[in-house]
């Protein structure tokens, strides 16, 4: 397979998914956010989340040669207990979150905006299958053919972008200033989360690290 051909799929991929999530986003998702409340409305998001996004992660795979990917489907999954760096980028993150949210309200408090159902969607369900997606196929088969840095500037922008179709539909409107502080945001939280794949060989460090941040920003912003 040449590198256009492969080059020309992933962009029709991305373009494909960004559609596809945009419009679930308003046929099923914001009609779910304006009628349900509680858990009714968590799992059924939780569940349109994992069919999307894992069944689009597990249908691109399925399309790869193994030639085209960086690592493997099965070897990715595979723990990296030994990638020190892991650990420290988790450390750090913890210590940034919970000294920017003590700076900011002079104290650590649980947000009044939390539920206890945001568990489910922040700390399990978006790390997981956000990182199938981004990480495990659009920057494994980016890596078979750019270097390291060329290939996660690619891929967090491209995660940036997958964030949009929320913006989209956020009732009321996200202003300008929020847009782009998210954006900035989401691509470099996806550069991070793409080191830790390249270099840990595994999901796990980025699924850990991607779950920590979202649920300790719902837990305490």
């Amino acid at each position: 397979m040449s590198r256009s051909i492969t080059t020309r799929r992933l962009a029709l991929n991305l373009i494909g998914f960004w559609l596809v999530w945009l419009v679930v986003q308003i046929v099923l998702n914001v009609p779910i956010e304006s009628h349900l409340v509680g858990w009714s409305q968590e799992l059924a998001l939780d569940a349109i989340k994992l069919i999307v996004w894992l069944g689009a992660g597990a249908w691109f795979l399925h399309q790869a040669a193994p030639s085209d990917l960086y690592l493997a489907n099965r070897d990715q999954w595979r723990p990296n207990w030994r990638f020190t760096p892991g650990y420290l980028v988790l450390a750090l993150v913890i210590i940034y979150l919970v000294g920017q949210f003590m700076l900011a309200h002079h104290g650590l408090r649980i947000s009044h905006t939390f539920r206890p159902e945001f568990w489910g969607r922040y700390f399990l369900v978006v790390g997981v299958s956000e990182e199938f997606v981004f990480r495990g196929y659009f920057l494994n088969v980016l890596l078979t053919r750019y270097s390291l840095a060329t290939a996660n500037t690619i891929q967090a922008l491209a995660f940036a972008s997958l964030h949009i179709p929320r913006y989209l539909t956020t009732i009321p409107a996200m202003s300008p200033m929020a847009w782009i502080s998210n954006l900035v945001s989401v691509a470099a939280l996806g550069a991070l989360f793409g080191w830790l794949y390249a270099r840990s060989k595994s999901l796990w460090p980025g699924i850990v690290v991607h779950m920590t941040w979202d649920i300790l920003v719902t837990l305490f912003a």
